[in-house]
């Protein structure tokens, strides 16, 4: 596999997917250095996201574990992950098979995205 530029010492892996066949699967490579965000999901949201985007490592055991827990949760995700899992929620809104799910799914893109302006604007500070 190419380097491209990127740190090689991948600690985890996270693979996000499309439901439709005509797009290429995205791998997205997460280090242990990047700062992580508290980012706040209720267990059906976390349910939402296992079954729309593949994850492994921590962040897929989290989000299983919350999935099972009734009430809204606080797990801390990069920058990247969090950028990365609102544009798949989005690709995944504009796909979906009912009205319903392009709404849940268009609703969590609206929230990464807003995570993801806070902490770029310096509003949320990152966990130490």
């Amino acid at each position: 596999m190419a380097n491209n530029g990127m740190n090689t010492d991948f600690k985890k892996l996270v693979l996000l997917k499309t439901d439709y066949t005509k797009q290429p699967q995205q791998i997205i490579y997460m280090t242990e250095n990047y700062e992580k965000y508290p980012v706040e999901l209720d267990d059906y949201e976390c349910d939402l996201i296992i079954k729309n985007a593949i994850v492994f490592g921590q962040l897929k055991s989290t989000l299983n574990q919350m999935s099972k827990k009734k009430g809204i949760h606080t797990i801390h995700m990069s920058l990247r992950e969090i950028s990365d899992l609102g544009g798949w929620m989005a690709a995944e809104s504009n796909h979906a098979h009912s009205p319903q799910k392009a709404d849940e799914l268009g609703f969590l893109c609206d929230h990464f995205e807003n995570i993801e302006f806070q902490i770029k604007h310096n509003l949320i500070e990152p966990k130490h």
